[in-house]
C-alpha cells in the first residue's frame, strides 16, 4: 500500500521507517532539503514540504496518489505561521479530498480536553483552553468535514520515547504546581504500532484515545522518574494526596483497535 506522511520527525520518522519495512511503499515529507536527503539515504521517497506550500506543485503531486495519508504536523507553538495552520490545513485537506487519498489520519493531542477533570473518554465534551488544544480542535472538525467517515482522528496524551521525557524539563526545578495533578502519557512505539493498525485494519470513522493504562500523579511520578535517569529530584508544592485533574481513558478506543500496549503503566516507559 502506497502511504503518505506529513511530518517525518520525532514521530513520523520511525513510523515511515516501520511502515516500510512491513512492505508499504511510503512517500514521506519534511520541511528542510537536508533532512529529506537522510529520509533518502533511508530509502524513502522524500519531498521537502511545509504547511502553506503550493499544492498543485508538481514534487509534490506525488503525495495525493497515495491511499493514505498521515497528517502528523504539531502545532508550532512559537511558530510565525501558528496562526495560519488551520487556515493551510483546511486548503491542504480539501486537495486531499479531491484527490487519489482515500483514507485519512490526523494526529490530535489530548489537550483538545482542556482542564476537564476526572475521568476523560472519547465522549467528553472537549473544551481546549490553550491555542495549541483550540487550533487541532479546529482542524479535527475540518478533517470531519473533508473525510467523514473516512478519517479516523487520534488524540494523543503526552509522547515518551527512549530520547524524550518529561522528567528531563522538570528535573531540579522548585516550586512546581499541581503535585496530585495525574500524568497521561503514551510510548512512541505504542503510537506507532496504534497508526499502523488503523490503516492495516481499516480503523476509518474514529476518534481513538492513546494513553496508558495507570495514571500516577505527577510529584509520585516526576520523583521517581527523575531518579531513575539519574537526575536532581524537581520539588512540588504541598500536595492533598489525593489524585487530581483529568484522567484519560483509552480503554474503548484500544479494544476497538484490537491493541494491548506494550507500555500500559509510565513506570514501564524506563524500564526499557
Amino acid at each position: 500500500m502506497q502511504i503518505s506522511i506529513v511530518g517525518c520527525g520525532w514521530l513520523g520518522l520511525p513510523l515511515a521507517i516501520n511502515l516500510q519495512e512491513s512492505g508499504h511503499n511510503i512517500i514521506a515529507t519534511c520541511r528542510s532539503q537536508q533532512k529529506a536527503d537522510k529520509l533518502t539515504q533511508l530509502g524513502l521517497n522524500a519531498e521537502c514540504f511545509e504547511l502553506g506550500d503550493e499544492l498543485e506543485h508538481g514534487r509534490i503531486a506525488k503525495l495525493f496518489t497515495s491511499k493514505v495519508l498521515v497528517l502528523n504536523v504539531p502545532v508550532g507553538r512559537k511558530s510565525p505561521n501558528t496562526g495560519h495552520f488551520a487556515q493551510h490545513m483546511q486548503a491542504l485537506l480539501k486537495f486531499a479530498a479531491n484527490s487519489q487519498i482515500q483514507n485519512l489520519i490526523f494526529i490530535s493531542t489530548t489537550s483538545v480536553y482542556g482542564d476537564n477533570s476526572g475521568i476523560v473518554t472519547e465522549h467528553t465534551q472537549p473544551d481546549p483552553q490553550t491555542q495549541s488544544g483550540q487550533i487541532n480542535l479546529a482542524v479535527e472538525a475540518l478533517v470531519k468535514e473533508s473525510f467523514t467517515s473516512r478519517s479516523t482522528i487520534i488524540r494523543a496524551a503526552g509522547l515518551v520515547g527512549k530520547d524524550r521525557h518529561p522528567a528531563n524539563y522538570l528535573a531540579g526545578k522548585i516550586g512546581l504546581l499541581n503535585p496530585d495533578n495525574v500524568v497521561n502519557l503514551i510510548h512512541q512505539d505504542d503510537v506507532i504500532c496504534a497508526i499502523k493498525t488503523v490503516i492495516e485494519r481499516d480503523i476509518w470513522g474514529q476518534t481513538l484515545h492513546l494513553s496508558a493504562l495507570e495514571h500516577p500523579t505527577r510529584a509520585q511520578y516526576y520523583t521517581w522518574a527523575a531518579e531513575n535517569l539519574g537526575l536532581s529530584a524537581p520539588i512540588f508544592t504541598h500536595g492533598t494526596g489525593v489524585a487530581l485533574g483529568k484522567k484519560i481513558d483509552a480503554t474503548r478506543s484500544l479494544q476497538l483497535m484490537g491493541l494491548s500496549l506494550k507500555y500500559p503503566s509510565p513506570f514501564d516507559m524506563l524500564r526499557q
